[in-house]
Order: C-alpha cells, then structure tokens, then sequence
C-alpha cells in the first residue's frame, strides 16, 4: 500500500549574514513554549541512541530543561552510565524543529522535585517517594530551524542555524 502525504512548503528568503545568537534562542524558546512533549535522546550500554517521548517543563533562562522520570527506568541506568544525551522538538505543522545536545544529570533533592511536579502525573507515580526522580538537561549546543523566522538550514550542507550555549548564559 502506497502512502502519500503533503508537507507544507514555506518560502523563505535567507539573508547570506549568519542569524544572531538572540534570534536562534528567542525563536526557539517560542517553538518550545508552544509544545508539550520533546523527544530525549540517550545512550543505552551498546551506544545506541534510546529517543523517549517525554513532557518537560519550559526551559529555564539558561535553556536548562527539567523533566520528571522513574527512578527504575531504563534511561536512568543509561544517564548513569553515559550523561551525554541530545533533546529534540519538532513543530506539527512541519514547519521547523529545536535539537539541542549536551548531558542529562539526575536530581533526586526533595526540594527541586517538589517544585517540578506536575499534578496529572500522580496516576504515573503511586509511590511517589519512591519512583519520581528528576532528569536535569544541561544543552551545550542549540539548532533551530523555522521556516516562519527565516531560520533555515545551508542550501549546500542543511547545517542548521546553531549556537552554543553555557550553563551560565
């Protein structure tokens, strides 16, 4: 069986210049705001990329994305063996994506699990104490495409528009 389907085409003009820092993270702090699931990407102990559909909370002023997980998760084990790990959104309408790479850390502090805790999520943790634990994503580098911003990837390459980002910016 034959499927076709249509993705929608945008026509941009991109100017030869390389997009600023500013607009790169602007652009995609407002495609991330717009969605509630992101896709985190680990290794497993073959290497392997593991891509888990997951529902963070809004990056923080750092780009710095928290997410809640069971604490006897396979992507737990495979944080503690590797903290390298890439997060990726991708808009509905085919319009662009965010990738951001760097490592994932586990927090298990009381307090910060606390304050990231989404009410709905209650039905997925019964033994809350003992299964909710804290996944910290720290990015270290930052691609956007969006075709509505003019962020497009190189006519050669599709590299696309990046930055790199540190924990303190």
């Amino acid at each position: 069986m034959l499927v076709s389907f249509s993705i929608p085409v945008f026509v941009v003009a991109q100017d030869e210049s390389s997009p600023s820092r500013d607009l790169i993270v602007s652009t995609a702090r407002e495609m991330i705001s717009s969605l509630q699931y992101g896709t985190l990407i680990t290794l497993d102990k073959t290497g392997h990329p593991q891509a888990r559909t997951m529902e963070p909370f809004q990056p923080e002023k750092n780009m710095v994305v928290w997410f809640g997980t069971n604490r006897h998760s396979a992507k737990v084990a495979e944080i503690e063996a590797d903290s390298r790990a890439s997060l990726h959104y991708e808009m509905p309408d085919g319009a662009g994506y965010v990738t951001m790479t760097g490592h994932a850390y586990l927090e298990d502090n009381s307090e910060e699990k606390e304050k990231r805790w989404m009410p709905h999520w209650t039905s997925f943790y019964p033994d809350r104490e003992d299964m909710y634990l804290l996944i910290k994503f720290v990015p270290d580098r930052l691609e956007v495409v969006s075709y509505p911003h003019g962020l497009i990837g190189d006519a050669v390459t599709w590299a696309a528009p990046g930055t790199t980002l540190t924990p303190d910016n």
